[in-house]
Formats: structure tokens, sequence, C-alpha cells
């Protein structure tokens, strides 16, 4: 026999109003850029489920600008070999990666998995991840509900998209701290895209997360960034965004064969 203590639900929760939770989420728009110097562990699951291979920890830096401009870079320590470069300026997304002498690029909007899981990885994703938004222009406001999850209690501000009315996202503010702890993003179908856990909140404002839990179900992979330094709000040249194949790289346009399977889609 042996004995241990339970895990107990907190019996203090604090409260706060849906109007509370939107001045809340006002606060991330503080966050114009970023430079963060982040480490980045990436996972990939096997496309049965049944098994989670984790690569190496990397070091890396990400650049960010609002709107939609990001760039990704990851190296291994010491050696300093680069695991991948890849950015999006909000529209298309460009991923280079040098081990394998590859230079993939494709628009944003469309969704192309590969069975090699690793190649699923895109900036954009990250992006939605770091730069918390508060509701946009293409969004309403529905409901704020409460919820539970594990041993934890939760305010849940629920986004819906205005022209189709289905689900957005869903801003997760754990009841122990009314901190922001998950962000789950939804496809336009209504399955669920990222789902994103916060933690570790770096001290001073704008708030800005210090560990990030990205996971992408559908493309079977997990991300987690570590923000040693986040570089809140410096200047980034226009150039820092750019990102160019290699002579003698060769590149592929992953979404052009779904571009035009959506076209003929259309025509039939």
């Amino acid at each position: 026999m042996r004995t241990r203590t339970p895990e107990l639900r907190p019996t203090v929760f604090e409260t706060a109003s849906l109007d509370d939770l939107i001045v809340k989420l006002g606060e991330f728009a503080a966050v114009k850029s970023s430079r963060a110097n982040v480490r980045l562990q990436l996972s990939i699951t096997t496309a049965d489920r049944k098994q989670i291979k984790e690569y190496a920890e990397a070091g890396g830096i990400i650049l960010i600008q609002r709107p939609g401009s990001i760039r990704v870079k990851a190296s291994f320590p010491v050696v300093g070999t680069t695991v991948f470069d890849m950015t999006s300026d909000g529209r298309q997304f460009h991923v280079y990666l040098p081990t394998e002498d590859r230079f993939l690029t494709g628009a944003n909007k469309v969704t192309t998995r590969s069975e090699k899981r690793v190649e699923n990885v895109r900036p954009q994703h990250i992006l939605e991840a770091l730069m918390i938004d508060p509701p946009r222009e293409d969004e309403t406001i529905e409901f704020m509900r409460n919820d539970t999850y594990g041993l934890a209690a939760y305010h849940v501000v629920v986004l819906k998209k205005k022209d189709r009315r289905s689900l957005s996202r869903e801003l997760w503010f754990d009841r122990a701290a009314l901190k922001l702890v998950r962000q789950t993003i939804y496809e336009e179908n209504g399955d669920l895209a990222t789902d994103v856990w916060y933690s570790s909140w770096l001290e001073g404002s704008p708030p800005f997360p210090g560990v990030v839990r990205i996971d992408r179900p559908k493309d079977g992979y997990q991300l987690r960034v570590s923000v040693l330094e986040p570089g809140i709000n410096q200047e980034i040249p226009p150039k820092d965004f750019v990102l160019e194949a290699p002579e003698g790289v060769t590149i592929e346009d992953v979404g052009a064969a779904s571009e035009e399977a959506l076209r003929k889609g259309g025509e039939e």
C-alpha cells in the first residue's frame, strides 16, 4: 500500500466580467513588434498517433511585425547549423530546410499537409500564437462561459466570424489569477486548427508570454517556444523579413496542387 496527496481544485476563484476580459485582451495590441531570442523544441506525432518524436532543442530568433510579417530562424547550439529559416508576409510563406537543400513556398490560405510532419511547420502558425489579437474586425464577441479543464477553472471568451457565424477563436483565462493561459483557433469548418497554451508570463507591460506551446493536431506537430528576451516593440528593418532561396536549392510551390484542385472543384 502507498499513500499520496490528492490534487485539489482551488476553492477560491477570481471573477471577471466579459467587459473586464475584453480590456485585458486589448492590452496585447500594444505589442507592435518583437525581436525575440528563443529556444525551440519541436515534437512530431506519427500518423497513427502512437509515437511522438522529439527533436533536439534549438536556439533561435523570432522577428515579428504586425500585422502579418514574421521570420523564424532556428539553429543547433554549439555547431550553429541552421535547422530551418522561414518567413511570411501575411500572404505568402517561405521555408528553407538547409539540411535537405529544399525551399518551400506557398500561400498562407492554402493548406497542403505533408506526410513528413516536419514540413507542415509554418511561420504564420507561430505568429498567430505569439501575437495575441484582441477581437478582430471580422470577429464578433459571442459570450463568455465558465469552464473547467483538469483541475483548473476558466473564464472563456468565445469569438465567431461575422460573415459565417462559425467559431473563430476561444480565449481561456485561468480564474486563479485571471491570466490568459490558452487560445484555441478554428478552421472555417469548425475543426480545431491550433491549440496554444501560455505560461510564465514575463514581467512588465505590455504583456508577453514566456513559454508558448503550440499544438497543430491535423499537421501532426507541437512546438514549444521559450522566450529568453522578447525584444518588444524594437524597430525591425523590412529587409530582415526577406528570405530568398540560395542558388542551386530546389524550390517547391507546395500550394500549387491544392489551388488547382480548388479551382477545378469550383467549376464542377
